[in-house]
């Protein structure tokens, strides 16, 4: 693979700077040289994000950290009634009214509904434990 991408590299060089030395004939080997140092770039972009994307795919690097974060971040209960307005005592059937009543209310934000499921989620587990 490593073989087909310098060849591809080399090609791809070839025709921008032909492209270039055709339009403007005295700028030739400067446009060659511009030709290489943009193609060189290119490929070592395209190959860090590639490195990248294995790394957050496979679990590892600044990526997934970050991403773990957030995924073990879980609503207190607390902020499960705030969201839902209920008192600390609140039975399964009262959280269930508000939380449909809200999601209704709050049908054109998606994240306001995400919120709102996920603290009606939350007190319910509560209340089996």
């Amino acid at each position: 693979v490593p073989w087909v991408l310098w060849r591809e590299h080399q090609l791809l060089t070839a025709c921008v700077a032909h492209l270039l030395s055709r339009q403007t004939m005295g700028f030739g080997p400067f446009a060659r040289v511009l030709a290489q140092i943009a193609v060189s770039a290119g490929g070592a972009l395209g190959r860090a994000a590639l490195e990248a994307y294995r790394e957050a795919a496979a679990g590892r690097g600044p990526a997934a950290t970050a991403a773990k974060k957030v995924a073990r971040r879980r609503m207190t209960l607390d902020e499960a009634r705030n969201i839902l307005g209920v008192s600390e005592g609140a039975e399964a059937p009262v959280v269930e009214e508000r939380s449909v009543v809200l999601a209704q209310l709050n049908a054109e934000s998606p994240y306001l509904q995400a919120r709102v499921d996920a603290a009606r989620k939350v007190l319910l587990e509560s209340k089996v434990e």
